[in-house]
């Protein structure tokens, strides 16, 4: 909600809103507009969800991370530059738990 203030500031947020309204409209996300340091400042305040930055955590299996080979990532790859861009993780919940269930074991406690 704007709070009272000068009618030029007022009528430049609400200018902003309607811009962000339409472009949300569109199916646009707002972090895709083009926008100046005062209405960055402004859009700051209201936390909008697709202002974020978008992170891709791709989940592969143990080997092809191990290999990092798979087949699928450079298709992924394609799909988000088409739609947006952004960086790309590929990862393996397999891998990482095995990690863990390792540095967690009985035996390592008893090396150390």
């Amino acid at each position: 909600m704007i709070d009272r203030k000068n009618d030029k500031t007022a009528k430049e947020e609400w200018a902003i809103l309607d811009k962000v309204e339409e472009m949300l409209k569109q199916k646009k996300p707002v972090r895709d507009g083009e926008w100046g340091p005062k209405e960055i400042d402004f859009l700051n305040t209201h936390l909008f969800m697709t202002a974020k930055p978008v992170v891709y955590l791709i989940n592969i299996g143990r080997e092809e991370y191990i290999t990092k080979k798979n087949k699928w990532l450079p298709k992924i790859n394609a799909w988000i530059k088409e739609n947006g861009g952004g960086p790309m993780l590929p990862y393996s919940a397999e891998f990482e738990k095995n990690v863990l269930d390792a540095a967690q074991s009985p035996d390592l406690e008893k090396r150390q």
